[in-house]
């Protein structure tokens, strides 16, 4: 079956990146149609004229009133397609079958919601390229009902529950929808009362983005307080594997950066992640 796609774009100065992602989606080899609808909040570059030259449907609001829940949803409103697939401005589409390979998952009545692979940019840090192949799997998953049974176990251990690129069924969304309260990681909420909907979501790897940053000490601390508040706002029960987690990916980066010969890296790896830590635990305790 071939869905009617609504891609659903949040913009704002999206620059030649944005210009290299409308290229691939129309050099996309998807069996069905697809409309694009960007929602732009206050571009001061070219971004405006860029979705213009590709047919766009353009929605513009104030820089002010953007925000992760409802300007996802406000571009799912505005959207006719059976499924909604989103995209972030900087994630480039790896293949030309990455619209075939990411709704594939949704034939099955039982899933809900796919969400595809990010590979780091091939410019970035080779600690950055560590961090999406290890929490990028190149291996195929299905999320089912029991793994809302411990949202904070869910929310460390699924980061490609992402809405860098994802694709929900309608219908699923009409049920649901992204939480107005949610201030960021609406993807983590939304998953989560997916599967206590009865829906399975989808990992497929074969969907492929590219997709990274890499990110200045100041900008890490400040996310990674941003984190750190939505993950207790959102993950209130379950048990809290932080420590466990983070002290396994560590030493799995240093293996690696010792194997790959990057041993200059490893020193501000080291503070890369301290202040990781440090700006996420701040960040749960944040009011």
């Amino acid at each position: 079956m071939a869905f009617h796609l609504s891609i659903i774009l949040l913009v704002k100065n999206g620059g030649m990146r944005l210009e290299l992602l409308m290229e691939s989606l129309c050099k996309q080899n998807y069996k069905g149609n697809f409309e694009i609808i960007a929602i732009d909040s206050g571009s001061e570059d070219d971004s405006i004229q860029i979705l213009k030259k590709y047919n766009t449907l353009l929605y513009r609001i104030k820089p002010e009133e953007f925000h992760h829940s409802r300007t996802r949803n406000l571009g799912a409103e505005k959207s006719k397609g059976d499924v909604l697939v989103y995209l972030t401005q900087d994630a480039l589409p790896i293949k030309e079958d990455f619209l075939e390979k990411l709704v594939a998952p949704l034939n099955d009545p039982e899933i809900g919601v796919s969400y595809g692979r990010q590979i780091a940019n091939q410019n970035a840090k080779e600690a950055t390229k560590f961090f999406y192949s290890y929490f990028y799997p190149d291996e195929r998953k299905v999320l089912r009902k029991e793994l809302a049974e411990n949202p904070k176990n869910f929310y460390l251990g699924y980061i490609y529950v992402s809405d860098v690129c994802s694709a929900i069924k309608r219908n699923v969304w009409e049920q649901l929808k992204f939480a107005d309260d949610i201030p960021m990681s609406e993807d983590k909420d939304f998953a989560l009362r997916v599967l206590k909907s009865d829906y399975e979501i989808v990992y497929e790897p074969e969907a492929t983005v590219y997709h990274s940053h890499d990110y200045s000490l100041d900008s890490l601390f400040k996310r990674r307080l941003q984190d750190g508040s939505a993950f207790s706002n959102i993950a209130l029960e379950g048990e809290n594997e932080f420590l466990d987690r983070g002290f396994q990916f560590v030493i799995e980066e240093m293996k690696f950066l010792i194997r790959e010969k990057h041993l200059l890296d490893i020193p501000y790896a080291i503070i890369y992640n301290f202040i990781d830590f440090v700006g996420f635990t701040l960040g749960k305790y944040k009011k």
